[in-house]
């Protein structure tokens, strides 16, 4: 069975690819595994996930960040979700037997949440918006991209997993310049950054703060990789002689 991987920024599929990223090409990974980057946001990861199951893909795995929705779930901790709720209230379960080896496999190594995750059309940059999404749905974070994954492999009739670690807090405020410095893949662009910067100094510790949110969140999905091995590429279980410890 060979899983395929959707992720949105760079600097997430570079924890799971050591060769060169480039944006909608397939990346091979070991043990069958397939890789596509596909910037952010729900249509750019519908569009790959379709193009990996039209390259054999037979399970899907939503990779990367989320924010966090829950005050007690601070930057860093990881997010294995039971379901995933979409914009329009849909709900998408996880497959059961494949969370239930990931989740024990990293259950005292990385503290795995088990709560909702909800989807978001936006950036939601404000402590606001994310307790009004809280309150809305129930969920402990939010991304853009894993409902529109798992409309697909539900559209397709094959398994899904979504692992997510949190960057930003309930309880943080998105500074605007982290915002306008990226491109579509989470690559800084570093004039506009700067511009940014000298327009607004005081944003300077918010956004040494992001920075450092996001690279606790990259920590975490890095010991995810290393520590689940095949369970997190295989749903049921061939593979299990193949683990990584």
């Amino acid at each position: 069975m060979a899983s395929g991987i959707v992720t949105a920024m760079v600097s997430e599929a570079r924890i799971l690819a050591k060769g060169p990223i480039v944006p909608g090409e397939l990346i091979f990974l070991p043990e069958g595994a397939m890789l596509l980057l596909s910037g952010i946001g729900a249509n750019r990861a519908r569009v790959a996930a379709q193009a990996l199951i039209g390259k054999g893909a037979t399970a899907l795995v939503s990779w990367g960040s989320a924010g966090g929705l829950m005050p007690a779930l601070s930057p860093g901790r990881l997010i294995l979700p039971e379901r995933v709720l979409a914009e329009d209230q849909s709900l998408y379960p996880v497959d059961p037997f494949w969370h239930e080896r990931l989740y024990n496999r990293l259950k005292g190594y990385v503290d795995p949440h088990r709560g909702d995750l909800a989807q978001s059309t936006v950036v939601l940059a404000s402590r606001s918006e994310k307790a009004a999404l809280l309150l809305r749905t129930g969920a402990v974070a939010v991304d853009m991209e894993s409902a529109s994954i798992a409309q697909v492999a539900k559209e397709a009739g094959i398994p899904f997993m979504a692992i997510r670690a949190i960057t930003d807090g309930a309880e943080m405020d998105i500074p605007h310049g982290a915002l306008d410095s990226i491109d579509e893949f989470g690559r800084v662009r570093l004039i506009g950054l700067f511009s940014f910067m000298a327009r607004h100094p005081v944003e300077l510790l918010a956004l040494v703060r992001m920075g450092r949110n996001f690279r606790a969140a990259e920590t975490t999905l890095s010991k995810v990789a290393l520590r689940a091995g095949s369970y997190l590429l295989c749903p049921h279980g061939q593979d299990d002689g193949h683990r990584r410890e």
